[in-house]
């Protein structure tokens, strides 16, 4: 009796509410709202297309403003916007007695974001300094968001798990189960990293990817340069070297401090050599990354990772079961709420790269680089002896033996 009764707690606790709950959906205002801009009117369709490449923009400071009016039986309690520009430099502020009162904006910004609204028919955006580029444009009014608007608000204080990728969508096509697996499912705290991301719509779709996949922290997107058709040498020079590119991956790694780290295959999947340069450099940051001594990193503490898992990696290897239901996600499974992700990503459909289970690149391969707990030896989850984390998983891999 006391072991069910575990379960079932158990089973509540690792479900958490997603996006979507018994409260009414807010409804889309936008068509009842009228736009104003100095400039580039003729743009203003590209707000509400759906379309997150196209954009209105405004070099010019003194026209970079966006001014929205909506009738008076219809106020606005939240707005949704995809920003292009200099997120820092963003303003949005609300009409009060014939001045305009700035409205308070997160201080951890993302390109995706949410600002409810206390019912008002009069705002605008504009940025302090610099450009303004806004992609999309939502207008809602009272009740829940809907699931797919994204609404990240910070990144982890401390993350249960990291992953990092070298693009949006390499997470998702290679290692895309775990994430409704850890993040949707268990709740646990996943911290997604990328190397690159110059494009802010690619940032938007990785945004809605994660978004639909559970994660609640939002990521981190270090912007470096990407190059298609260069060696692997070429590839560890275009971020400055495989030492300097490690102290950027082991500065993450102290800021977020996981208990667990997962990267990318070291043969780069299909021999991507960005991706090679990245795998390497992110073994090395391991170990920089609890070095005191590395001056570069003086500015936080050291932080020695418990679990590296390397996918496709050999040594001490172990396959995910990304094939049983996730009761929150509605009985989905990993692989296919993955494939579901990955399809957000608009911009590189249709693509021909396969997800894959059983394949070459099977996700849900990994084997464990480097542990400060000890080799594992039930291989059937990340988190094997981390306690309390590890009786988590176990919930869900082997709930009768609860």
């Amino acid at each position: 009796m006391k072991r069910i009764f575990l379960f079932l707690l158990l089973s509540l606790l690792l479900c958490p509410a997603l996006p979507g709950s018994c409260a009414e959906t807010a409804p889309d205002i936008t068509a009842r709202a009228e736009f104003h801009v100095k400039w580039r009117e003729n743009d203003l369709p590209n707000l509400m297309d759906g379309n997150y490449q196209t954009e209105w923009r405004s070099q010019d400071k003194d026209r970079a403003v966006v001014e929205i009016t909506l009738p008076a039986d219809q106020p606005c309690h939240g707005l949704y916007a995809l920003i292009g520009s200099e997120l820092d430099h963003l303003v949005i502020e609300q009409e009060k007695g014939g001045a305009w009162a700035p409205l308070p904006l997160q201080e951890e910004r993302f390109n995706t974001m949410y600002l409810p609204l206390d019912g008002i028919t009069h705002l605008r955006l504009r940025t302090i300094k610099g450009e303004l580029r806004l992609m999309e444009l939502r207008l809602y009014g009272p009740g829940e968001p809907p699931q797919n608007v994204v609404r990240f608000t910070e990144t982890a204080d401390k993350a249960d798990l990291m992953i990092l990728a070298c693009h949006p969508d390499d997470d998702v096509l290679w290692m895309g189960g775990l994430m409704p697996i850890y993040a949707g499912q268990l709740g646990m705290k996943v911290q997604m990293a990328y190397m690159t991301a110059l494009y802010p719509f690619r940032r938007c779709e990785a945004m809605d990817a994660l978004w639909f996949l559970g994660v609640r922290q939002g990521p981190v997107f270090l912007g470096l340069p990407d190059r298609g058709g260069i060696t692997y040498w070429q590839a560890a020079e275009l971020w400055g070297g495989r030492e300097q590119t490690a102290q950027m991956i082991a500065h993450l790694i102290r800021q977020y401090r996981p208990e667990v780290l997962v990267t990318q295959d070291a043969k780069g999947e299909y021999g991507h050599t960005q991706h090679r340069a990245m795998s390497a450099a992110c073994t090395l940051a391991v170990k920089m990354a609890a070095d005191p001594h590395v001056r570069a990193l003086r500015d936080l503490p050291p932080w020695d990772v418990k679990k590296y898992y390397i996918h496709l990696y050999e040594a001490d290897s172990l396959t995910l079961d990304m094939e049983l239901p996730l009761s929150a996600f509605g009985g989905k499974n990993a692989f296919e709420l993955a494939q579901e992700a990955f399809r957000l990503h608009v911009s590189q459909q249709p693509s021909r790269f396969v997800m894959e289970l059983n394949g070459p690149n099977d996700m849900r391969k990994y084997g464990l680089a480097h542990t400060t707990v000890g080799p594992d030896e039930a291989h059937i989850g990340l988190f094997e002896h981390l306690d309390e984390l590890y009786e988590r998983e176990l919930a869900l891999w082997k709930p009768s033996e609860l």
